[in-house]
């Protein structure tokens, strides 16, 4: 690897949101070179911070297997906004690439509009039955990726026979009780809902937010279908703001030259130069998230 690449590396790791402003002003095909080298690792971030489109212009120019492998690496939430901008056709094909799990929450997601709450929300956090025991629900949290399907202020929803939202268990809680307990018994009752088709916009103050990271999604009769963290809701309407207040951007992103790609490295190196940047310890192509 020559020192520029592992240059641009070590700034995609430690400065995603920089390095995601800067990818925006570049062509997408440059960008795509990018993304074929650098690991899901250290792209994912990157392509979180940046707009949805921008990010699917960037696809458009890399293969499926490829494109596929950063969507996963992406997760649900950010992967679907991208996807929104992707033509149906190979919405589908990349799709098709992702474990069975993942697509279904993609597609779940999908069939909101981008500017509500379901686009948004998580649909992997740790559900289960009421008559659950807290021995079965404790060996379901050893059984989950923990990173990735759930919070810890969330801790477990629980839910009836019809998918509807009963309640909710704290981890503090189920730790604390006994193996036979059911979580209908140590469950408590969710004070706070979204409904999955609300405008993301409208939920910003809501009075759930005081006392919570994470908040329940639902539909209509309290059918639970996933739940909205913070990080998340913050995100979602930075990225509205910035579409909101953009107008011509795609026209000067337009009159960028092409074939740019060691202006690329000249702009990375500029603002590395000015920021605490800290060596990628892996920069092997095939890492994985």
């Amino acid at each position: 690897m020559d020192s520029t690449q592992d240059l641009s590396f070590a700034f995609l790791e430690t400065h995603p949101v920089d390095a995601a402003r800067i990818l925006e002003s570049i062509p997408p095909q440059d960008v795509a070179a990018l993304l074929i080298e650098a690991p899901a690792r250290l792209a994912a971030p990157v392509l979180r911070a940046m707009l949805p489109l921008h990010t699917a212009r960037c696809l458009e120019n890399l293969a499926d297997d490829i494109a596929s492998g950063l969507l996963r690496a992406m997760g649900p939430q950010a992967g679907v906004a991208t996807l929104h901008y992707v033509p149906e056709a190979r919405r589908n094909a990349l799709l098709a690439q992702l474990p069975t799990a993942l697509s279904l929450a993609f597609r779940l997601l999908l069939g909101y509009p981008e500017d509500t709450v379901g686009a948004w929300m998580n649909p992997r956090v740790l559900v289960m039955p009421a008559d659950a025991t807290a021995e079965a629900a404790v060996a379901q949290l050893r059984n989950e990726d923990l990173e990735e399907h759930r919070d810890g202020d969330a801790g477990i929803f629980v839910i009836g026979a019809a998918q509807q939202l009963l309640g909710q268990v704290r981890l503090r809680a189920l730790m604390r009780a006994p193996a036979d307990a059911r979580l209908s018994k140590i469950m408590q009752k969710v004070k706070f809902t979204l409904p999955a088709r609300t405008a993301i916009h409208t939920v910003e103050e809501h009075a759930g937010w005081n006392d919570h990271q994470v908040l329940a999604v639902v539909e209509r009769e309290d059918h639970f279908v996933g739940a909205l963290d913070r990080a998340m809701l913050a995100r979602a309407l930075e990225r509205t703001r910035h579409i909101q207040s953009d107008t011509g951007y795609g026209d000067m992103v337009a009159d960028m030259a092409s074939g740019y790609w060691l202006g690329v490295a000249s702009l990375i190196q500029l603002v590395v130069a000015l920021l605490p940047v800290r060596r990628a310890q892996s920069t092997g192509a095939a890492d994985e998230h």
